[in-house]
């Protein structure tokens, strides 16, 4: 395969994938609509084998434009996570779900041979069960994770011979990307410590799926090409189950000793699950190539060359940029 879309290929995950996939030797289409502004890709502006198509996924005629010699689409653009659904949802259920029968159908008539569609372990909604597999039941509790869910069943009843679907359920994703967030699990504890030297762990001892970007992406870029029976299937991509408290102990070994942890009464809050990947790992030979403590490193490493300084700026996080545009356009 040699064109790719990448739908939302400016954002956290796409821009990593796209440099990727840039440097495989792929020429690549990106339709974002630019919500957190194209900071992502400046860098392959200039890429003669790189294109960026800024608009609306929704915009049936652009996206037609965009499908135009496509091999394959990774499909990453959404309102990403729970707040910035929850902040309209009737956008979230156009943009996050509804979108998929005529992106879809768009696909397949352009002759697309493969679609990947980026979903999420937010899908098992709350679970006590342990290392959660393909085979459980999906119990989505959020708008967002409902749309998931329902798209996920979309793409799947969409796979034929000549048009192979795969959806990848990923956990929480950590880990530096020029278009940076700081409202994810292991991000925000990272900038936090760096920016006041502390951290408050108020029990941390539940767990959560939480993967690198260097391994989403990797595995992206690994299904875009992989000759093995992947249709219609899903995977987890887990990554490393990882409490709270694991990750503040990674984050103060690699700043040395210079973040004091403060304890804490343990939260409400303190349910506990962990998500399984031993598909992916046994069907396809995937596994974690870098850990939490790679992520945190990255993460430093940005602050010290100078790429980040305010973790709070509002282009950082999802929902607060979602919210002062609501704010704006309704002025």
């Amino acid at each position: 395969m040699k064109r790719i879309l990448v739908t939302g290929g400016a954002g956290y995950i796409g821009s990593v994938l796209s440099k990727k996939l840039v440097e495989a030797g792929y020429d690549i289409v990106v339709l974002d609509a630019l919500i957190y502004t194209g900071v992502g890709v400046d860098a392959l502006q200039n890429h003669p084998r790189f294109r960026l198509i800024p608009g609306d996924i929704r915009d049936l005629d652009l996206l037609k434009t965009a499908l135009t010699g496509v091999d394959c689409v990774v499909h990453l653009a959404a309102l990403a996570n729970d707040p910035s659904a929850e902040l309209n949802p009737a956008l979230t259920r156009q943009v996050n779900l509804e979108i998929y029968p005529a992106l879809l159908n768009a696909a397949a008539a352009t002759g697309v041979k493969r679609f990947l569609n980026m979903s999420s372990i937010s899908v098992y909604g709350v679970s006590h069960n342990e290392n959660l597999t393909e085979d459980d039941p999906v119990n989505p509790l959020t708008e967002y994770a409902v749309c998931k869910a329902r798209s996920e069943a979309i793409v799947r009843a969409s796979n034929r011979d000549d048009f192979t679907t795969v959806s990848l359920r990923c956990g929480t994703v950590c880990g530096w990307s020029p278009r940076m967030r700081f409202d994810l699990c292991t991000n925000t504890l990272t900038a936090y410590a760096i920016v006041n030297r502390k951290l408050a762990v108020w029990g941390g001892m539940q767990k959560r799926p939480q993967i690198h970007i260097g391994d989403v992406t990797n595995y992206l870029l690994a299904l875009i090409e992989i000759d093995k029976e992947v249709g219609g299937k899903i995977f987890n991509a887990a990554g490393h189950n990882t409490s709270v408290r694991e990750v503040a102990e990674t984050i103060r070994a690699v700043m040395k000793g210079a973040v004091e942890l403060e304890d804490g009464p343990a939260r409400e809050d303190e349910r506990s699950y962990t998500v399984s990947s031993e598909k992916i790992s046994r069907e396809l030979g995937l596994t974690p190539e870098f850990s939490i403590k790679d992520a945190v490193a990255g993460i430093v490493d940005a602050h010290q060359r100078g790429l980040w300084c305010n973790p709070d700026d509002v282009l950082y996080h999802n929902v607060k940029r979602m919210a002062a545009m609501e704010k704006a356009a309704a002025c």
